[in-house]
């Protein structure tokens, strides 16, 4: 059950799609939409010598907090013109990172849904906020790149299904999404079979769990034939017109330093649909 949907913005064009999947959630599942402004106070650093190498303006502050408000209530209305529940969110960050503000305020929501790369890759922002999102809720994150609409609901899902903790969460996470008539593939990538692999049929005991949730799946086993697993997974689903992917997302939070796993990297710079993943 959906309840509450999480935006936190990235101040630029990819906060449009994210916003517009959102309020398509919000109407669908009578959900409400959190906009999140985050702004990181720039704290002045002293040197070696006791003194701030940078004084911080008040005047310049205020000026870039005001333009975050600004990009906040034009978020808001876009939601609320779209017919959902809206709330707006402006915080300032004296003691963290603006990524930490959006990780807390994703606790506290049943789905994050943050836009995806710009044409030009991934920048710092993304980066941080994507993989705070994603280590640090505990919360599923719908990805949406710039060019992509989501359908609600979506019908034609794609599992990248390895027999590991977080693909499971991932499309358990996903059953709120997805009508009882959804046909989902489980697309299994150079299957180990055995007992310490895939199993004896690999995707078949996921695939029989899902059809008892009433989805209509059939399991896909491919070989990636040299390609990187994040390519294979963005090839088929593109091959598929898929909906929406369901993976397992990967990586390794540090302190001010988030990592993500390569293949996750890989279908977040390729994919041009909708992906939700949980850790």
């Amino acid at each position: 059950m959906i309840r509450d949907i999480l935006v936190p913005l990235q101040y630029n064009a990819s906060d449009s799609a994210a916003l517009a999947a959102a309020a398509l959630l919000a109407v669908a599942h009578e959900a409400r939409v959190a906009v999140l402004a985050a702004v990181a106070y720039p704290v002045p650093i002293a040197s070696e010598w006791g003194m701030a190498t940078t004084m911080v303006s008040q005047v310049d502050f205020d000026r870039v907090l005001g333009a975050a408000r600004e990009a906040g209530e034009s978020a808001k209305l876009q939601v609320e013109r779209a017919g959902a529940d809206c709330e707006l969110r402006v915080v300032e960050t004296l003691l963290s990172e603006p990524e930490e503000a959006a990780a807390l305020h994703g606790r506290h929501a049943d789905l994050s849904v943050f836009g995806g790369m710009l044409p030009e890759g991934p920048d710092a922002r993304f980066t941080l906020g994507f993989s705070a999102l994603l280590l640090d809720t505990g919360r599923p994150v719908l990805m949406v790149p710039p060019t992509a609409k989501l359908l609600v609901p979506p019908r034609r899902v794609v599992l990248a299904w390895q027999p590991r903790r977080e693909p499971s969460r991932a499309i358990h996470d996903a059953l709120a999404l997805l009508p009882r008539d959804a046909r989902v593939d489980v697309l299994v990538l150079d299957p180990e079979v055995g007992e310490s692999g895939h199993g004896p049929q690999p995707g078949a005991e996921i695939a029989a769990h899902l059809a008892r949730h009433g989805l209509q799946v059939k399991v896909v086993s491919l070989p990636r034939e040299g390609r990187s697993t994040g390519t294979a997974i963005v090839d088929y689903a593109s091959q598929q017109q898929a909906d929406m992917v369901v993976m397992g997302g990967y990586g390794h939070a540090r302190w001010r330093q988030r990592i993500l796993g390569g293949t996750t990297r890989a279908v977040l710079e390729q994919s041009t649909f909708p992906v939700l993943f949980a850790h």
